[in-house]
C-alpha cells in the first residue's frame, strides 16, 4: 500500500533506540528522508547509518529537546541537510520517575515537564510554522495509556502525557486549514524496555491480548497517521495497547 509520503522529510526525536528507532526505520521504508534526533548523538548516528546501509536516506543528530536554542540549531541543520521538515514525530520522553506524590522530588517533576512536555513544544514549534506555509504537514505526539488513565506512582509522567494530548489537539486546530494534521499515539506496554518497569507484571496482566506490543506496532500506526490516507484525521488519540485500556475480568 502506497502511503503517499515518499520523498517527505521526517524528523523523529528519541530515535536512537526502541520505539523511536522503529519509527525512523518504518518511515524510511516508506520513502521518507529521516532525521534521527537523540540525546545520545552516537546512537542517533548509528541508527541513521543502519537506515542508509539498507538503502534509505537518513542523518543522525545529537539533540537535547529540552534545550530550546539547541533544538533551533539542530533543526536548521536538518533543513540544510535534508530539506524542510514535513513530518514531526515527538517520540522522546523519560519514563523512569516512579514515586507517589508525597515522595516526589521537585527536580524530577521539573525534569519530566521539561523533557516530555516542553521538549515536545520546543520541537513542534520549530517546524510547525513552515508546515503551515507549505500547506502540508504531520505532527505526531507520543502520549501513554498512563496519561489517559493515570498511573499509581506516576504523577509526573502521567501529567506530562495528558498535557501532550491537550497540546496536540490545540496544534490540530491551528493546522487544520493549512492541511497540517496533529495526532496522538497512546501506547501500552511495548517492547523489551517495558519489562524494566517495576510494575510490568501487574500491568501486563491487564492486557486483553495477554502479550506486550512490539515497537513496530507503534511505528506502523504512526506511518498510517502520517500518510495521505489519513489526511482527514486530526486531533485523534489512538491507543495502541492490545486492549490494556479495556475493562477485563
Amino acid at each position: 500500500m502506497d502511503l503517499g509520503i515518499k520523498g517527505k522529510v521526517a524528523l523523529v526525536t528519541g530515535g536512537a533506540r526502541n520505539l523511536g528507532k522503529a519509527d525512523a526505520v518504518v518511515l524510511a521504508q516508506e520513502g521518507c528522508a529521516v532525521a534521527v534526533l537523540d540525546l545520545n548523538g552516537e546512537g542517533a548516528l548509528e541508527a541513521a547509518k543502519e537506515i542508509v546501509d539498507k538503502g534509505g536516506t537518513a542523518k543522525g543528530y545529537a539533540c537535547d529537546i529540552a534545550d530550546r536554542p539547541q533544538v533551533a540549531s539542530v533543526i536548521a541543520q536538518v533543513v540544510r541537510d535534508l530539506g524542510p521538515v514535513d513530518i514531526c514525530v515527538n517520540n522522546a520522553s523519560i519514563v523512569f520517575t516512579l514515586a507517589q506524590l508525597k515522595d516526589m522530588k521537585d527536580d524530577e517533576w521539573d525534569l519530566n515537564m521539561n523533557v516530555n512536555l516542553t521538549g515536545t513544544y520546543n520541537v513542534t514549534k520549530a517546524v510547525f510554522p513552515a508546515m503551515r506555509e507549505r500547506k502540508w504537514g504531520r505532527v505526531i505526539c507520543m502520549a501513554s495509556i498512563a496519561g489517559l488513565m493515570g498511573g499509581f506512582g506516576q504523577t509526573a509522567y502521567s501529567t506530562t502525557k495528558m498535557g501532550v494530548v491537550g497540546f496536540a489537539r490545540s496544534v490540530a486546530l491551528e493546522g487544520a486549514r493549512s492541511n497540517v494534521t496533529s495526532n496522538v499515539i497512546a501506547p501500552g506496554i511495548i517492547g523489551p524496555m517495558a519489562r524494566l518497569s517495576p510494575m510490568y507484571e501487574r500491568i501486563s496482566k491487564r492486557v486483553a491480548m495477554q502479550r506486550e506490543g512490539e515497537p513496530e506496532d507503534i511505528a506502523h500506526a504512526i506511518a498510517f497517521l502520517c500518510s495521505e490516507r489519513a489526511r482527514y484525521i486530526t486531533g485523534a488519540v489512538l491507543t495502541v495497547t492490545g486492549g490494556l485500556d479495556l475493562f477485563t475480568f
